[in-house]
């Protein structure tokens, strides 16, 4: 069998003749397509090649600490970091082959000769100037194609402050999403290609970047995801393009498009108290030279570009567009962005009125302001030194220097640095106390950041999830019986909506003794964080009885079978009589079916404004005697279950986290969204408590019926 070196040398060199023989035959995209391709699938089997690939598609993660650290999460050379094609392209002469080959054969040398060893740190240091310099140049390259979010932000502070928080900003640096598309692609023969980058990150896709290289190697602006030039430097009406769009390219100076013209812009060019200059040469403050009026960005027609998504073999993976377009929302004329971007988030609200830009010190004038919150059901589980999107932190730092900044150790804290050892070792960057204090205030500044995110999060969900009645069916010696409403608030689109398989929406209900001793549980989790379905590895193991009366509003994709049935799948697979899974083009008219052959989303949402009823029942030999019996009942959001993070761990995740990493987090980030008490008195009567209902910012009471819990943690484990 071939060693790692070898067959890491040959890889290589196979990569570096690709490129220069695809640069010479074929246009520079077709180039980069293709080697996307061939780097993802030389990066697999250069990992099969090194036995670092230990499990196959049913490999499971197990409950304790130790199993999730033996778990292989990542798959490839270097400390988990996924393999980029950049590394794979990299230059095999000179050092290079030796480096590669001392590094993955784990050996570590003392070099002999001094003068050679300072040769070799010499050339290295060159080849690092290079490098520099390349990306310098690239930086620069790519900031006169796309601007920055950072930079729109100098005249825009408003925008840009609520869009860093946003989960449009953070759609591109998640490495929960990251894993999910190389999954994808590693387990369809690369054949997805693209089509989860071009909506999670649009400038990415038309600077034609791989799909899977980590965020740490892609332009500044790239990783910024959905940022301000996705939507205002389209100049076409794309419709239900799956993200397929293309942006007007140009630096600061060029034209943008928006809701309202030129007229503004008109004024602030000629009023010299602005102090403003349209030449790239001049010196002072440089705006945009026009504002074209751009009607599509008002209509919900203009959000469907990416909120609709059909791959190309007819599967149907998301659907919000779809459903708001029969929507009582829609037939009334409230638009997506009349809900979405008010002043509260997730119903239909007034605007907020102010000036769009502060050129200097000194505003334009009042006009309809949208909010760029953009709030949904996810949550950042990466390092807060990397999002929220911060230009003070960019300066600071790089974001493999924030990543070192161990923050959870209370570095920056007078805690810490009062009692910190005097041979303690910190990275270069971070040597200096003042730096770690810096660094410190930025953070909390981070983190008031993420709360408010976490606000705004629950506001959207709340607006969207409602608790109903809860009626009672049996409450005797013989057991107690009662249902729970479970109620969509919203006439807009189903609850959940969007990639509804990742969504988990559910009831945790506990009735309790008159001691405090538990008789009935559901919706509590496994050890692992999940909620004891079929897709819980201990259900799945027999380790644990499946949870009869869950009730979940998380979708299941469910695949075609070989012999014609069907199975649920964590992850869609459409796997074929075939010996390569390859996502093909339908070649049926799906106009009856909606759905392709292959696989189908079994969606367990709830319509607009309509609800569903939860069944529980306790058996009289449940019971203790020690009554009364109160029932507990809340329902809960989290952004993704963690048997996902189980399903996609054999990539990798980007930032070098770990799947327990991941998985901890998303479960740390689960709220409760509204929770209710019981009381069975035995003899058929019951009394319904309720925690006074707490008011929101804008003096708006919780609908009635519910409670609203403010500071709460995870529920259920």
């Amino acid at each position: 069998m071939l060693s790692m070196s070898v067959f890491s040398a040959m890889a290589q060199r196979v990569i570096a003749s690709l490129t220069s023989c695809l640069r010479s035959q074929f246009k520079l995209a077709r180039a980069r397509a293709f080697l996307w391709a061939v780097a993802f699938l030389g990066g697999a089997a250069l990992t099969l090649a090194g036995g670092a690939l230990k499990a196959d598609s049913g490999q499971q993660l197990l409950g304790s600490e130790a199993d999730w650290q033996q778990s292989p999460i990542g798959q490839f050379e270097t400390q988990g970091q996924p393999l980029t094609a950049s590394q794979l392209a990299a230059s095999t002469e000179g050092e290079g082959e030796e480096a590669a080959s001392d590094d993955a054969a784990g050996v570590e040398e003392d070099v002999a000769d001094g003068d050679e060893a300072e040769g070799d740190e010499e050339e290295l240091s060159e080849e690092d100037v290079l490098l520099d310099a390349e990306q310098t140049h690239e930086a620069l390259f790519g900031e006169s194609r796309y601007p920055s979010a950072a930079t729109c932000g100098t005249c825009h502070p408003k925008q840009y402050s609520e869009w860093a928080v946003s989960q449009h900003s953070y759609v591109q640096l998640s490495p929960v999403y990251m894993a999910i598309n190389n999954f994808l692609n590693f387990s369809t023969s690369s054949s997805m290609g693209d089509f989860c980058l071009r909506c999670h990150n649009q400038v990415g896709a038309n600077l034609g970047e791989s799909p899977f290289i980590s965020n740490l190697e892609r332009h500044p602006t790239s990783r910024e995801g959905i940022t301000c030039v996705v939507c205002h430097r389209i100049s076409k009406a794309y419709n239900k393009a799956s993200g397929r769009i293309a942006l007007e390219e140009g630096g600061l100076l060029e034209p943008v498009f928006g809701p309202e013209g030129q007229k503004e812009l008109d004024r602030v060019l000629a009023d010299d108290s602005y102090r403003v200059v349209t030449e790239e040469d001049a010196v002072g403050r440089k705006i945009h030279t026009e504002s074209k009026k751009f009607e599509p960005i008002q209509t919900s027609t203009f959000c469907g570009t990416c909120h609709d998504v059909t791959l190309f073999n007819g599967f149907r993976l998301e659907e919000a567009f779809s459903e708001y377009r029969v929507s009582p929302a829609a037939a009334r004329g409230t638009t997506c962005q009349d809900c979405h971007m008010g002043k509260v988030q997730g119903v239909e609200s007034e605007y907020e009125i102010g000036p769009a830009a502060m050129v200097g010190d000194v505003p334009t004038k009042d006009r309809r302001l949208a909010s760029h919150f953009f709030s949904g059901p996810d949550y950042s589980v990466i390092h807060p030194g990397i999002f929220p999107h911060n230009a003070e932190a960019q300066q600071m730092a790089s974001l493999e220097e924030w990543l070192q900044f161990d923050h959870e150790a209370g570095w920056g804290t007078d805690e810490f640095e009062d009692n910190v050892a005097d041979d303690y070792e910190f990275p270069e960057r971070w040597v200096a106390a003042d730096d770690r204090y810096d660094a410190r205030e930025i953070l909390n500044y981070q983190f008031e950041r993420l709360e408010l995110a976490r606000e705004k999060r629950l506001e959207v969900l709340r607006n969207g999830y409602g608790l109903g009645e809860i009626t009672v069916e049996q409450d005797d010696s013989d057991g107690i019986s009662f249902d729970v409403e479970v109620k969509n608030l919203t006439d807009g689109h189903n609850v959940p909506t969007g990639f509804t398989g990742e969504r988990v929406v559910w009831l945790e209900v506990t009735v309790t003794d008159q001691e405090g001793n538990a008789v009935f549980k559901s919706g509590d989790r496994d050890p692992n964080g999940d909620l004891k379905d079929l897709h819980s590895l201990y259900v799945h193991n027999g380790d644990l009885p499946e949870d009869e009366f869950l009730f979940s509003l998380q979708s299941k994709f469910v695949v075609t079978q070989g012999r014609g049935g069907e199975r649920e799948a964590v992850i869609p697979i459409p796997y074929t009589i075939t010996a390569l899974p390859i996502v093909r083009p339908t070649t049926l008219s799906l106009i009856f079916s909606g759905e392709p052959t292959t696989e189908r989303n079994h969606r367990k949402g709830i319509e607009p404004l309509g609800n569903r009823i939860a069944n529980y029942k306790v058996d009289g030999d449940a019971l203790t005697g020690k009554g009364p019996y109160t029932a507990t009942v809340r329902l809960n959001a989290q952004m993704v279950p963690v048997n996902l993070i189980a399903a996609v761990q054999r990539v990798g995740f980007d930032y070098n986290m770990s799947a327990r990493e991941i998985a901890d987090a998303i479960v740390a980030g689960a709220d409760t969204l509204w929770e209710k008490t019981l009381t069975f008195t035995g003899g058929g009567s019951q009394q319904q408590s309720q925690l006074p209902a707490a008011s929101d910012d804008e003096g708006e009471s919780s609908p009635q019926g519910s409670t609203r819990i403010d500071q709460v943690g995870p529920s259920g484990g």
